[in-house]
């Protein structure tokens, strides 16, 4: 993402002091939306792209694993979060099963490795995305491939097959793999 664009992260609690306080520790380095309540965060859910949502676990009427749950099907790419100031195994196990997080905080958290941890989740965003587009690409390149096709010349299947070889390279960057040849 380039530098001027800001990560779009969606902070979730019922309580306006903390969220009051996200906002003044994030503002500069992320596009901030709030919500006070489960409810709320699917509405902005749906309205509007999230790259990462953190949420608080204890809130009023639905939990944060179950927003999380729920944002699954709003916006599935997003990078998952939930925090709490309660040590509670069972909402941990349940985040991890139903909510499918990326990580899980405690209150009070540290703001210098809040910042961090939240710029991880947007790289791990990005490293989501860029899978995506590369097997787009990959898979219309081998429809492409797949058509009948009357090459009419050595360079043009050449040129197939370096545009071949060059995405299969991306796509193993991607995913993490380092050429081995």
């Amino acid at each position: 993402m380039a530098a001027t664009n800001k990560h779009p992260i969606l902070l979730v609690d019922d309580e306006p002091e903390i969220l009051f306080s996200l906002r003044g520790l994030l503002r500069r380095e992320f596009d901030l939306h709030t919500a006070q309540s489960g409810a709320e965060a699917l509405d902005i859910l749906r309205r509007q792209p999230i790259h990462v949502i953190m949420t608080d676990q204890r809130m009023p009427e639905m939990t944060g694993v179950e927003l999380l749950r729920r944002a699954r099907g709003e916006c599935p790419e997003a990078i998952r979060i939930v925090f709490t100031g309660y040590a509670d195994l069972k909402a941990v196990v349940d985040a991890v099963n139903e909510g499918q997080i990326y990580r899980y905080l405690t209150k009070p958290w540290d703001p210098d490795e809040l910042c961090a941890l939240l710029h991880e989740a947007c790289d791990q965003y990005e490293r989501i995305a860029e899978r995506r587009r590369l097997l787009s690409e990959l898979r219309d390149y081998v429809a492409r491939c797949q058509t009948p096709l009357q090459v009419s010349s050595d360079a043009q299947a050449e040129q197939l097959t370096q545009t071949g070889r060059a995405l299969l390279a991306r796509l193993d960057t991607a995913l993490g793999r380092r050429d081995e040849g």
